[in-house]
């Protein structure tokens, strides 16, 4: 019985460390009312990783999670947040790790027509 308890705390303190870590990466230096719309994107960014991914690091986040962020939100009728505001959110990470995190190696998503491929699939 004591082997099932500790694996359970262990998975738990896993869990909150895990979070832990993704939110110290997911903070802000500054705060402005005019960063309130990325403060959210960000929330829900990492609401999203946090809880259907196993990510860790901020920069395992790649196309592919994003992409599937989009999926999640579609399979979701866009009920939670509206479809411009999930492209919004995208945009506003990329911006994050581009200008806030001075990261070189962003993901390359195209929410252009230009990806029809992938609107077609959604």
């Amino acid at each position: 019985m004591n082997v099932g308890k500790e694996n359970v705390a262990m998975k738990t303190l896993k869990e909150t460390t895990r979070y832990e870590l993704l939110v110290k990466q997911f903070q802000i230096k500054s705060y402005s009312p005019f960063l309130q719309q990325l403060h959210h994107s960000l929330d829900r960014i990492l609401f999203y990783v946090y809880t259907y991914t196993n990510i860790y690091f901020i920069e395992f986040i790649d196309e592919k999670v994003l992409y599937s962020y989009i999926k999640y939100h579609r399979e979701k009728n866009f009920a939670e947040v509206s479809f411009t505001e999930v492209l919004k959110d995208i945009n506003n990470f990329l911006y994050f790790l581009k200008y806030e995190k001075k990261m070189t190696d962003i993901p390359k998503v195209d929410l252009t027509m230009n990806n029809m491929h992938f609107w077609l699939k959604l």
